[in-house]
């Protein structure tokens, strides 16, 4: 049985043994992860937005120029036999719903001078409505002398979802990528202690020692090394959502607000340490084949 005293000991003297390449293999770890962490707590913010939407029985979403008479245009949509309200939204209205589904940016917005969302009217279809009267009366709409632009519900929800898978499929393929630069990193790190202790393994494998007690000191300082590198990325990714509110709580910004208000949730965030564990395990095991052992105790 291997002590695991004596793989710690061994592990830190690896580590010490070639200080920049584990510097170097830490660094490229935590970079590899913080940007596919940042990219998922910017997709998790806008899947926010999209589920609080989800509730909205608008189907079609009429935004008006300021000189606009909402009144008017809202008597003219409620013309139409297949709509069954028409609800004006004022900026004033718009900002407190606003509050109302994001509390965490209340200290925010409260510095805000003045409603930064134009007027709106809310078009609630009738029960019978055909599923393409939306886009119909979306696309009519749009003509009309007074409106700034108009989106039907099914529209800009499927656009909003895309946004959010490709914010989340950039943070994935992004991820792997730097993932398994991460694994190169981390295997020619081990590779470069395995031969700077190529005397030590060719006495122990002389004396007899267990593959297991040449290799655990290994993957020890590999493994530590990815838990490092994942624990640096979960601390910059917090840094940068703790910068981010405070700069938005001095400056606010209704856009911008939204991408920052809500940290990853606790599985998500630790499992940034977790991969960074298995991106290093994975590392020396790529470096601690037979192959290289049988080379160093050759050379030993």
């Amino acid at each position: 049985m291997v002590r695991p005293r004596y793989v710690v000991a061994e592990a830190w003297s690896i580590a010490k043994s070639s200080p920049r390449q584990t510097l170097a293999a830490v660094t490229l770890i935590a970079l590899a992860l913080y940007v596919p962490g940042l990219l998922a707590l910017l997709a998790k913010n806008l899947g926010r937005v999209a589920g609080s939407r989800a509730g909205d029985p608008a189907a079609v979403v009429v935004t008006l120029q300021p000189q606009a008479d909402a009144r008017v245009l809202a008597e003219r949509l409620a013309q139409d036999p297949r709509v069954r309200t028409v609800r004006i939204v004022g900026s004033e209205a718009a900002l407190e719903r606003f509050r109302r589904a994001y509390p965490d940016l209340g200290a925010a917005l409260a510095e805000l001078q003045e409603a930064p969302f134009p007027p709106a009217l809310e078009v609630m279809l009738r029960p019978g409505a055909a599923p393409a009267a939306a886009t119909e009366i979306a696309g009519a709409a749009r003509l009309w002398p007074g409106v700034e632009s108009v989106e039907a519900a099914e529209e800009f929800s499927r656009r909003f979802r895309d946004a959010v898978s490709l914010v989340r499929n950039a943070g994935l393929f992004l991820g792997g990528i730097l993932t398994l630069a991460a694994v190169l990193s981390v295997a020619s790190a081990v590779r470069l202690a395995l031969d700077l202790h190529r005397d030590e393994v060719g006495i122990m494998r002389l004396m007899g020692a267990t593959e297991g007690a040449i290799r655990a000191p290994f993957w020890l300082y590999a493994t530590a090394e990815g838990l490092l590198g994942g624990s640096i990325a979960l601390g910059l990714l917090y840094a940068t959502f703790r910068l981010a509110t405070a700069w938005l709580a001095r400056d606010p910004h209704p856009v911008l607000s939204v991408l920052w208000v809500g940290f990853l949730s606790v599985p998500a965030a630790l499992l940034l340490p977790a991969v960074g564990a298995g991106a290093g395990l994975a590392g020396s095991l790529l470096s601690l084949g037979n192959r290289n052992t049988r080379r160093v105790t050759r050379i030993a």
